[in-house]
């Protein structure tokens, strides 16, 4: 089935997707945006026959199969919503929502209306994180005992900037937090069940730096530090029983580093290509598509992400009434 797309939003992000799409192949069936001018410019830089000038117009086409979501955080929740009650498919940038009832919302939606709703996250999809996922059901590793993720930046202030803008859906957590976290729950073989988190906030109330303990039943452990204001190394860290394998530049690797408790050697493993990261993320949503047990496997980590943010938040809140 060839999939008609239409990309809603045409900032950064909607640039580098358009690109991945005329790349391999795909259609772009459309595009919109509230400035009539970007989209103009828009779709003449990529080719794109139709220029929507309102949302309405996107979801009343019947030849629009698929809407790509790059909007801001908190416009999310209704674009979407109108795209599914409409049965369009939708893939969403991340973070999908802005909370966990948000998000049952919408998948209780695309149930109903028998479409796919994905976050668009990169990390699930690349063909190393899948490969070190397999070393891992294959007990290569051993016993999965520790994972480690570090993400930060140094961000200037701004209080109108939607990293520190509070409307715009701001804060780290649901910005560079949904990466680490995602990749803490991909390699955890169960849900956390006891978490422990501190932050700090901006002058704006959002929070600006975290980091957070997990624990499940089986006895694996993550630490999670992620910062507005502080550089740290793009780096996930998945240690066991025989080794530890390290995935620098996590969220589209192509490497990484696995070092071996009884030889005491590092090899170095490799697959796929970063620059194809936004491909495989819409060949893999494509053939949710055309089948859609495969589904579960992405739809599921989204869900345990949202859980743990949600006891990420009790805990803040539980710091705040004691300091």
């Amino acid at each position: 089935m060839t999939v008609n797309w239409t990309i809603i939003g045409t900032g950064v992000i909607a640039n580098e997707m358009a690109t991945a799409f005329n790349q391999n192949n795909r259609n772009i069936y459309g595009v919109f945006s509230r400035n009539a001018d970007k989209t103009r410019q828009f779709a003449n830089k990529y080719g794109i026959n139709h220029e929507f000038s309102e949302l309405s117009d996107v979801f009343s086409d019947d030849l629009v199969d698929a809407v790509y979501i790059a909007t801001p955080h908190n416009t999310h929740f209704d674009i979407a919503k109108q795209a599914i009650a409409h049965g369009k498919h939708v893939l969403m940038e991340k973070a999908i929502t802005l909370n966990k009832a948000d998000l049952d919302t919408l998948e209780q939606l695309a149930q109903q209306h028998h479409v796919v709703l994905l976050e668009a996250m990169t990390l699930v999809h690349m063909p190393l994180i899948k490969k070190i996922k397999s070393l891992i059901t294959e007990n290569l590793l051993g016993d999965i005992k520790h994972i480690n993720v570090t993400l930060g930046s140094v961000k200037p202030y701004d209080p109108k900037n939607r990293f520190f803008n509070p409307d715009l859906g701001g804060g780290v957590l649901l910005d560079m937090g949904v990466y680490a976290l995602s990749g803490v729950r991909y390699f955890m073989s169960e849900q956390p069940n006891n978490i422990q988190s501190f932050v700090d906030y901006a002058p704006t109330g959002v929070d600006e730096q975290s980091v957070t303990i997990l624990h499940n039943r089986s006895g694996e452990m993550a630490t999670v530090s992620v910062s507005l204001q502080a550089k740290q190394p793009k780096t996930l860290t998945i240690s066991g029983t025989k080794g530890y394998i390290q995935i620098p530049e996590y969220p589209r690797a192509q490497e990484a580093s696995w070092y071996h408790v009884d030889t005491e050697k590092t090899e170095r493993i490799s697959e796929g290509n970063t620059d194809d990261a936004l491909f495989y993320e819409i060949a893999d949503f494509e053939s949710i598509i055309n089948n859609s047990d495969n589904l579960q496997q992405y739809k599921g980590i989204t869900d345990d992400v949202f859980s743990i943010f949600e006891e990420m938040k009790k805990s803040w809140s539980e710091q705040k009434a004691n300091s």
